[in-house]
């Protein structure tokens, strides 16, 4: 079952985030379940969350933002964080949980739905690809890390 997240789920979010995080050797995640409630639930959240439960427990989890295109006044959903534990892969979770991500973007009146892919992630470019994602060749993900925005908002006009 394919469902938004609820303030209980908070821990097994968190659970799964971390899990993600060492799958890809990133930093353990400053993230907590208070973060999670504050910003993922509620009227003024920052993000919407989408899990997966199967016989009682949470086995997945999407994190979805919002974007918008003033120039093309598009809406633009983005994938922060998609995980499905490994004894749930390969039983169709993921495809659910793309699915219900996609449900949501139209609900929206989104155009597309973005995402990063770690490169050296051959597993996940394959379960994206047999869901026929694609990859945009004109567009390249670009970022300013924290030290690079307290630089460049040091700046003087």
């Amino acid at each position: 079952m394919v469902r938004a997240m609820r303030p209980e789920d908070a821990t097994a979010v968190l659970a799964m985030a971390r899990a993600l995080a060492a799958a890809v050797d990133d930093p353990e995640p400053q993230l907590t379940p208070a973060n999670l409630i504050r910003d993922g639930t509620g009227s003024a959240r920052w993000f919407d969350c989408l899990v997966v439960e199967t016989d009682g427990r949470l086995v997945a989890y999407a994190l979805l933002c919002k974007g918008f295109e003033a120039h093309t006044a598009k809406r633009r959903l983005w994938i922060g964080d998609l995980y499905v534990a490994p004894d749930a892969r390969r039983r169709g979770v993921g495809r659910a949980l793309m699915a219900a991500v996609a449900r949501h973007a139209l609900a929206l009146g989104c155009d597309a739905v973005y995402w990063e892919l770690w490169r050296m992630n051959s597993a996940g470019e394959a379960f994206y690809r047999r869901l026929h994602a694609e990859t945009p060749g004109d567009l390249a993900v670009m970022r300013f890390g924290k030290e690079r925005l307290a630089a460049l908002a040091a700046q003087s006009d």
